[in-house]
């Protein structure tokens, strides 16, 4: 083995146990776009700013790209009416477009950024309503804070009592405290990490 392949393997390693070390997921997710599509990890539970969330797009094939739950539980809050891409913004600032979806577990999955319209038009949700792993959430998309269309991934062990505020964003999550590195079936290893691509599909595949 020459230097640089020592220095990758070393690389490699060392960041599977900073990931380790991060609280897992309670619950195990699959990937959240529809089946048979190609997502790459742009930024993972480590590298994305703010810590704890997981920034994913699709690659491959011609868009657009449909969200889907990454399992199954209630619809607990949802905001698409928001067009614009805003680059140039503090994340406190955006106007992102979201569904926020509660899972019997207790934990939260969110995903953000996607197309405008597209949660309540196209998907036809509404809060309150069940889904199942796998169900049509909406389009994956570039709105709010967003440098490309992608979707932005989180799950959090929220306050039950105050979940969100009126932006979508955790209450009472300082320095990431309620986020969970997801566990996701279709993964070797459970871990998303940046730069691979791995396939969506059903867990139990």
């Amino acid at each position: 083995m020459n230097l640089r392949s020592a220095l990758l393997a070393a690389s490699c390693c060392m960041a599977l146990t900073a990931h380790a070390a991060d609280p897992q997921s309670e619950g195990t997710y699959r990937l959240p776009f529809a089946d048979g599509t190609s997502v790459r990890v742009f930024d993972d539970f480590r590298t994305h700013r703010p810590i704890g969330r997981i920034d994913l797009y699709a690659v491959e094939g011609k868009g657009p790209y449909r969200v889907v739950a990454a399992a199954a539980g209630r619809i607990a809050a949802i905001q698409d009416g928001y067009g614009e891409k805003q680059t140039a913004h503090a994340a406190k600032d955006c106007h992102n477009n979201y569904v926020w979806i509660a899972h019997p577990n207790g934990e939260w999955t969110n995903y953000s950024h996607l197309a405008k319209g597209s949660v309540t038009h196209e998907a036809h949700l509404k809060v309150g309503d069940h889904v199942e792993a796998g169900a049509f959430l909406g389009i994956e998309g570039d709105v709010g804070c967003a440098m490309l269309k992608h979707v932005h991934f989180e799950v959090a062990r929220p306050d039950a009592s105050d979940p969100i505020d009126a932006g979508g964003f955790l209450q009472g999550n300082e320095n990431g405290k309620r986020e969970r590195n997801a566990r996701f079936c279709s993964i070797a290893g459970g871990t998303a990490v940046k730069d691979p691509t791995y396939p969506a599909q059903p867990c139990g595949k």
